[in-house]
């Protein structure tokens, strides 16, 4: 069976194909030397070592697919997939623990990198599937090296979400003092929960029953249940200064369900305008600093300045001209 398909060797659809990717691996392997600093003196050795060890291992890779332990191609199209997919897993790391980056954090040097040892591998598997099996599913098989690139751009695009800053919340400072909820705001009342930490330093957080007017605003509520909870506990108060004297500046938000964002609480709206309802649990949680609203910026001249209006000289010149009769004598 195998010197049955030993002439698809010499098919011109596999010739071409083997020319161009060795044509792509030669020149993408000069722009990668070009790239890389002391690619010549420090890496070169091991880039050759690695690219060919992918090589081989794909050979073997092509030989145990070859070995009848699956009766469909399909099957045997995912055990290529599944190893192609660890090898990727381990490229990363050994990208990372072996090549040290090559002293870059560049995302283009590791993507070309990752296609080059894709390209070098491909060459030597489709040689020998096409040996072992014919040349009518060569080219199929052979774009299991796609999934190659998976895990690389996985981690990076893990590397790019890390980088994003976390989304800050405008902050809320008490004031010295706030007025007692009157009998009229008493209307639309809520039960709600608020989870806080009585100290900055503790881990766990206390839970708070209270109710929740919905035309009250929820700092004023906030501000009113705390100072309550300290006055009927003045052994176990909730820290609402820190040790500086200062207020400690908080933000809320809604405890989300894991398929949701998390959504602010502005405390200078009224508990119905933030979307809190029964039974919500509202997370209040201190910042040191302080976080406020960007100023509006100034609205600019909404005139519009054409080309007219560097001739408004002239202009008024015109009509000067046509006012000086009048001022010359009088209407008879």
């Amino acid at each position: 069976m195998v010197k049955k398909h030993l002439l698809a060797l010499i098919d011109v659809k596999l010739i071409v194909f083997i020319v161009v990717v060795i044509a792509l691996c030669c020149i993408l392997t000069l722009l990668f030397s070009d790239k890389v600093k002391e690619f010549s003196t420090q890496y070169k050795k091991q880039f050759y070592i690695y690219v060919f060890s992918f090589a081989l291992i794909y050979a073997l890779v092509a030989f145990l697919g070859y070995n009848k332990l699956f009766n469909e191609l399909s099957d045997e199209f995912l055990f290529y997939q599944i190893a192609t997919l660890l090898f990727g897993v381990l490229h990363v790391w050994l990208y990372r623990w072996h090549f040290k980056e090559f002293n870059t954090k560049s995302v283009a040097i590791e993507l070309l990198f990752t296609i080059l040892v894709m390209l070098y591998s491909s060459v030597l598997f489709a040689i020998i599937y096409t040996a072992l099996n014919g040349i009518e599913m060569t080219f199929i098989m052979c774009s299991h090296f796609i999934v190659f690139i998976v895990p690389t751009g996985v981690y990076i695009v893990f590397e790019y979400m890390m980088q994003i800053p976390p989304r800050k919340f405008i902050t809320w400072t008490p004031k010295v003092s706030y007025k007692p909820i009157e009998g009229v705001e008493m209307e639309g009342i809520l039960l709600i929960t608020l989870l806080i930490r009585k100290e900055e330093s503790n881990e766990e957080y206390a839970s708070i029953r209270t109710q929740a007017p919905l035309k009250v605003d929820f700092g004023r509520l906030f501000f009113l249940t705390i100072t309550g909870y300290n006055k009927y506990n003045q052994n176990d108060q909730i820290e609402l200064k820190q040790p500086n004297g200062q207020n400690y500046n908080w933000v809320f938000y809604l405890q989300p369900k894991w398929y949701e964002k998390t959504k602010y609480v502005d405390a200078g709206y009224y508990v119905g305008l933030n979307g809190i309802t029964e039974n919500s649990v509202v997370i209040c949680q201190r910042e040191a600093e302080k976080n406020e609203k960007p100023q509006k910026e100034k609205k600019p001249d909404q005139k519009v300045y054409g080309i007219e209006s560097h001739n408004e000289g002239a202009d008024q010149e015109k009509i000067d001209e046509l006012k000086e009769p009048e001022r010359k004598g009088a209407i008879k």
